[in-house]
């Protein structure tokens, strides 16, 4: 059973019907749709890409097998069974159905996780950098579950915001976490070079589970002292990653691919990310992230920027490794095209940039031009996704993971 053909139809499903809810609200206002969108969207799509990619790339990286097909089968349904009672118990009107889905998703992070322990006791490598990240990643989605639990079941917090706390831990905590260590095991198979500075990593690691901890009991207790030390260690974390990833970049001899290049012009945002929050909560405090012209800068350039164009661009390489693997390598790898990619990546980061400002200014030519360029790019990249799963997932001769990312030098374990 292969593990991106299990969660990955269902997440591209979730992640369409998000789309489509998102459409119909935007024409004829459905009152409970943000609910439903954020939820299948994030819950169901991003999060079950995550689950799976990460589960691929730990087999791959300990050069071992996945998990047992029982156990696969288990995270996936007790997965997706919660995020449809999650999804449906605002729309129906029923709490209890999001108390019982938040049970399963925390069943189906629990299988997760044993997954990833099977896996590294499995393997005879000792890369353990492999499982920290994501299993870290797993660590902050279950406070995030149950703050999101608690707010759904009515609970009165007045010391600070339990909805932004929800929002870190699962942003920043879950997704985030998840896309730095992957940024680090993935990088290298991407770019054929070693990490330039492997041993940054533990410091990245640290500096980053620390920031996510601080700003999330900065936030739910509305300190802006904590919030703050917060924010700055997510912005040293995002300068030890640009580090490395420049530093491997620059042994590239030969032309960068799109997915290459749209997965590395996506870190552009978010040190930029954590100065403007670090600076307004300096400015405005714990709330000034959250509110005024920081509040409509932040979720384009974290949401759509960074993990939008970091998701993108590891879907093209990942796909188009599965699209050639089972189509017995009758499926030719995209080349690299510079003039091409170019002006794509440079499209979607000035696309986005000026999003960020047409949002801050309430400029409604700028937001016009901005969503033509970026949609122009997703429609191109979403072309090319399509084309990859018609290959990826028509049975083939191999399913199991394939991809050997080259172990950097020099790690710690």
């Amino acid at each position: 059973m292969s593990l991106l053909a299990v969660f990955f139809p269902v997440a591209f499903t979730m992640l369409s019907m998000a789309a489509l809810l998102a459409l119909l609200d935007s024409f004829w206002g459905i009152g409970w749709g943000r609910w439903p969108i954020l939820h299948l969207a994030l819950l169901g799509g991003v999060s079950q890409l995550v689950i799976g990619a990460a589960q691929f790339f730990v087999a791959a990286f300990l050069s071992t097998d996945p998990p047992p097909r029982s156990l696969i089968a288990s995270q996936a349904a007790a997965w997706n069974v919660g995020v449809l009672a999650v999804v449906a118990s605002r729309p129906l009107g029923q709490p209890e159905l999001a108390e019982i889905g938040t049970l399963l998703i925390l069943l189906g992070l629990t299988l997760f996780l044993a997954g990833l322990t099977v896996m590294r006791h499995k393997s005879l490598q000792s890369f353990h950098w492999a499982t920290r990240w994501y299993a870290a990643s797993a660590g902050f989605l279950i406070p995030g579950v149950l703050v999101g639990g608690a707010m759904v079941s009515g609970t009165i917090w007045t010391q600070g915001s339990l909805l932004g706390a929800h929002l870190v831990l699962n942003l920043l905590g879950w997704f985030g976490t998840a896309i730095v260590g992957t940024l680090h095991t993935l990088l290298p198979s991407l770019s054929g070079n070693r990490l330039r500075f492997p041993r940054f990593e533990p410091f990245t690691f640290g500096s980053w589970l620390g920031g996510v901890a601080l700003l999330a009991l900065g936030v739910a207790f509305g300190s802006a002292p904590v919030a703050g030390c917060g924010w700055a260690a997510l912005l040293s974390a995002s300068c030890l990653l640009s580090a490395n990833i420049a530093g491997t970049l620059r042994q590239s001899a030969g032309p960068l691919r799109l997915s290459l290049r749209l997965l590395t012009s996506a870190q552009l945002f978010l040190p930029v990310s954590f100065l403007v929050a670090f600076v307004s909560t300096l400015s405005a405090g714990v709330n000034g992230p959250f509110t005024g012209w920081a509040g409509e800068a932040l979720p384009t350039l974290i949401l759509s920027g960074w993990i939008g164009l970091t998701v993108a661009g590891s879907l093209l390489h990942l796909l188009a490794m599965m699209a050639r693997v089972r189509s017995g390598f009758a499926f030719s790898l995209p080349d690299a095209r510079p003039r091409r990619d170019i002006l794509l990546s440079c499209a979607a980061v000035v696309g986005l940039v000026s999003m960020t400002v047409s949002a801050s200014i309430n400029s409604g030519l700028l937001g016009t031009v901005s969503r033509v360029l970026v949609l122009g790019v997703l429609l191109f990249v979403v072309w090319q996704l399509a084309r990859m799963l018609l290959v990826a997932f028509t049975p083939g001769p191999s399913s199991g993971p394939v991809i050997r990312p080259v172990p950097p030098a020099g790690r710690v374990s």
